[in-house]
Parts: C-alpha cells; structure tokens; sequence
C-alpha cells in the first residue's frame, strides 16, 4: 500500500510539472474563431481615435454586425490565413471574380463582400454600400485572381486604418482571434 501511495504521489508531482510547463491560455492551440466586439472594446476604439486623430467616432451596432460577419468568413477559412512572426497582422487570401474585384476597386465593399459569400447564411447580406473596411485589401502579387485581407492585431493602428476614418463618423468592430491573439476587423460608416 506504501508503495502505492508514493507512485500515486509521483505522478500527481509530475503531472504538476507537466503543466507548468503547458500554455495556460485555453485559447492557445484553439481553433480560430470569430468574436463580437463588447462595450468597452469598441469605446476604447472611438476613443483613441479621438485622442490620437482628432476624429470624433461613435460606435455603431449595424457596423459591428457587419465586422462579425467579415469576422466570421475569415475564422471559417483558417487554412487560407497566415499571421507574420511578430503576430502583428493575420492575412487571409481568397480567390474572387471580376465583379467582387471591379467593385473592391469602386470602393463599393457591401457589394464586393456580397458576391464574395461574406454574411450569407449568418445574417443575409451586408447591405448598403455605405462603410469603409479600416484594414487592408490588396491583390495577390503572386496571383492575378487572388486578393489578401490584412486584419491587424487589435491594439494597433496601421496607415489603413487611419486613412479609412478620414471623413466617417461611425464605426463597428469585430475580432478574429487566432492563438489568443484578436485582430480587428473595424469598419468605418
């Protein structure tokens, strides 16, 4: 029995040791997921860009339901996104057709995100193309009928994002969190 007793406190230490030396973020290895954005979250927003680029914003519901679905498309397709080594932006690349593309490059983003499949069977469609995306969309040096979205980390303001606020008054935002780190996806309307 006293043998017992010392293996059984032998594994109980090393399974102690085992998890410190573990993640203790359950979100690490998790899968990729979309997240609403919370109160706080999307006042800090309006709030640094009131602070930062004298730009008066206010949150909007409509906006943020729209991020999520963006959110939400790009979660779904996790093989398609990669994150740069410092974790500072996620990519995420999608082959579109001429018309997403012609409307991407008229500025029409409700349109092109529709005929993209982003929103459908989540919340209809994105409506009017009344927004600005506040994260990056390029095309795929590497493919002529590729683009890449380029989510960067929450916390942080890249040049597309600042350049997008200019004019707006209103914003939504919603996260994909990968590795229990959230970028944004911020709209501006």
């Amino acid at each position: 029995m006293k043998n017992w007793k010392k293996l059984l406190a032998c594994l109980l230490v090393g399974l102690m040791a085992l998890t410190v030396f573990t993640a203790c973020d359950a979100s690490v290895g998790a899968p990729m997921s979309p997240k609403r954005s919370d109160a706080e979250s999307a006042k800090a927003l309006c709030d640094k860009f009131k602070m930062t680029y004298n730009v008066e914003m206010t949150y909007n519901e409509d906006l943020s339901e729209k991020a999520y679905y963006v959110a939400y498309w790009v979660a779904g397709t996790s093989p398609s996104c990669s994150v740069n080594k410092e974790k500072t932006e996620l990519s995420r690349k999608n082959s579109v057709d001429n018309v997403a593309k012609t409307y991407l490059n008229q500025g029409y983003y409700a349109s092109a995100f529709d005929s993209m499949g982003i929103g459908k069977g989540i919340g209809g469609g994105m409506g009017a193309d009344d927004f600005t995306p506040g994260f990056d969309i390029h095309p795929d040096p590497n493919s002529t009928s590729d683009i890449i979205f380029v989510l960067p980390k929450d916390g942080t303001y890249p040049e597309a994002m600042t350049k997008a606020a200019k004019g707006k008054t209103k914003l939504g935002v919603a996260y994909v969190v990968k590795d229990g780190v959230s970028y944004a996806v911020v709209l501006f309307g």
